[in-house]
């Protein structure tokens, strides 16, 4: 039976970091601030699905935002604002990270439960 991971519970956490983090952080580049929110906002939406609905989809999606969001200070250019870069880097890092674990577990559950 595939569950729900505590993996979920963290990115939700990071996710709601990253909306807010702009804010806290006195972020001043619009780039750097709008991909700290929609990344937030994506994570969350994904992370909360996967609480009702575990599929491997989910993190499958998180995995790209987290990889997107640590590419992002370079794609979008604010990787001279040191604060919203090694956000970013931080949390994308960790979100992908989060998702794989969270993928592997659940391709390791679907082969146990056959």
């Amino acid at each position: 039976m595939i569950r729900a991971h505590w993996q979920d519970r963290i990115e939700v956490a990071l996710g709601l970091w990253l909306v807010a983090s702009p804010f806290v952080l006195g972020v001043t580049r619009q780039p750097a601030a709008w991909a700290a929110i929609l990344a937030g906002v994506a994570v969350v939406t994904l992370a909360v699905d996967a609480f009702y609905y575990p599929e491997i989809v989910e993190e499958w999606g998180n995995l790209a935002v987290g990889i997107g969001l640590a590419a992002s200070p370079w794609l979008l250019g604010y990787d001279g604002e040191r604060a919203a870069m090694i956000n970013a880097l931080a949390c994308g890092v960790a979100i992908a990270a989060l998702s794989f674990w969270t993928a592997e577990d659940i391709q390791r559950e679907q082969r146990e439960a056959r």
